[in-house]
């Protein structure tokens, strides 16, 4: 016997097909915010990770923090402790990147002073002592790398060969490429960190180690 289509059917039919039809849509909005989540982030990564960059800490750790600093910086300067810190609490699933930018007068020199130091192999003891001394080099929130020399020289490096070396095009060109990747990431202020890719958007010394922990978690979730 042939069924007939009652009213209640017909809408119940409709319903499902409703249903359905919102489930699609929703199914087709997720994968697209995922590929423009994946697409944002491959973006973000050619600006963020400088060819051949100079890591602290394993090269092979999961967590990457990448910081844009300025060596005239008091914050970037309070901030070195903090993540060096960090790296040594996760034992090999963090590392450093420092990428400079020079905000502060005449910190330039000084700039191309450190990245310089990278041919010698001295560029970390470099950074330290340059940050440590930073009240003896930079007065008044204005950069004298003449006063930066002696504190270089007495943390191993060779001042004369550091002079020749800050005229490189390697040098200049690599310093180029920070400050137009900077400007491309919108990093309008010093410390700006990114982990994994996250921008710290709140700044602090809570919301940092919580950033770093919440990477760490994704990173190694069976640990």
């Amino acid at each position: 016997m042939k069924k007939l289509v009652t009213t209640k059917s017909l809408e119940i039919k409709k319903k499902n097909k409703i249903i359905s039809m919102a489930i699609l849509c929703i199914a087709v909005v997720i994968s697209a915010f995922t590929f423009m989540t994946q697409e944002t982030t491959k973006n973000i990564d050619q600006y963020l990770y400088s060819e051949n960059a100079l890591i602290f800490g394993n090269q092979n750790a999961k967590v990457t923090i990448v910081e844009f600093f300025d060596p005239a910086c008091e914050s970037c300067r309070a901030f070195y402790p903090l993540v060096k810190s960090q790296i040594k609490k996760y034992k090999g699933k963090v590392n450093l990147i420092v990428r400079p930018v020079a905000f502060h007068k005449n910190v330039g020199p000084v700039v191309t002073a450190l990245e310089a130091t990278k041919i010698q192999g001295k560029y970390w003891d470099a950074l330290s002592t340059t940050l440590y001394n930073q009240s003896r080099w930079a007065i008044n929130h204005t950069a004298n790398v003449e006063l930066l020399y002696p504190y270089l020289q007495d943390a191993g490096i060779d001042i004369e060969k550091l002079k020749i070396d800050m005229t490189k095009t390697v040098i200049t060109d690599k310093l180029a490429q920070d400050t137009l990747d900077a400007k491309t990431l919108k990093v309008l202020k010093t410390p700006t960190f990114y982990v994994n890719g996250v921008k710290l958007t709140t700044f602090g010394d809570a919301p940092l180690k919580a950033l770093i922990a919440s990477e760490v978690k994704k990173a190694y979730p069976d640990n």
